[in-house]
């Protein structure tokens, strides 16, 4: 995947912090991983209720589908 470079100011407290953990080169591992749970969260968030719609129609096409399972797998005299 191609990447950007980018500018980034923080409080020096965090970054001494990073490096204590990921060391000196570690910085863009650990922001492109916090930024990626991040967004993760932001996005189940933002899509709960579309994806508990979706799988509520799901439930009830299953249903459907149920009913007609039978009328699609007997043999016909065609």
């Amino acid at each position: 995947m191609p990447n950007t470079r980018l500018n980034v100011s923080l409080p020096t407290p965090i970054v001494d912090d990073i490096k204590a953990l990921y060391g000196p080169r570690g910085i863009s591992q650990f922001l492109e991983e916090a930024a990626q749970e991040k967004l993760d969260v932001l996005k189940r968030e933002k899509y709960k209720d579309l994806i508990e719609g979706y799988q509520a129609t799901a439930d009830a096409t299953v249903e459907v589908l149920k009913k007609f399972e039978s009328a699609v797998t007997e043999e016909r005299d065609v």
